[in-house]
């Protein structure tokens, strides 16, 4: 079956688009979730983020059954140095692996908290969890 089409666009309303190193963690993980890598995509989460395992079961659960593209546009962002808080327009075209051929479609605004740690950014929190369940 097809890989669904990878985009990532942003856009910030109101406000200075992300740094660019900001936004390729939001990249990476879109594409993480496009290869249907789930360590790729949890790499980009601090470990310590809360409900950090809740995510990482929900991640290899949904990869590990369906094929998902994804869309991330940024909506605010608010941050320095050191940290950014966001709100992200996140899409998920989630098809079905194999003879499952049902897609479906999410879409909302996600809450999101990255931090610097060392030379790189990580996520350090992001709601609702329950998004990305399988």
């Amino acid at each position: 079956m097809r890989r669904i089409a990878l985009l990532i666009a942003t856009a910030a309303a109101l406000t200075a688009d992300p740094p660019a190193a900001v936004m390729r963690v939001f990249t990476y993980a879109a594409e993480a979730l496009a290869n249907g890598d789930s360590a790729a995509f949890l790499e980009q989460f601090d470990k310590d983020t809360p409900n950090y395992a809740a995510l990482r079961d929900n991640i290899e659960g949904l990869l590990g059954a369906h094929q998902v593209g994804s869309t991330v546009e940024v909506v605010m962002d608010e941050g320095d140095e050191r940290k950014h808080t966001l709100e992200l327009d996140w899409l998920l075209i989630i098809s079905g692996k194999g003879l499952d051929t049902q897609t479906e479609t999410r879409r909302k605004v996600i809450q999101c908290t990255v931090e610097r740690r060392g030379r790189q950014w990580k996520i350090t929190a992001i709601a609702p969890l329950d998004f990305f369940a399988y």
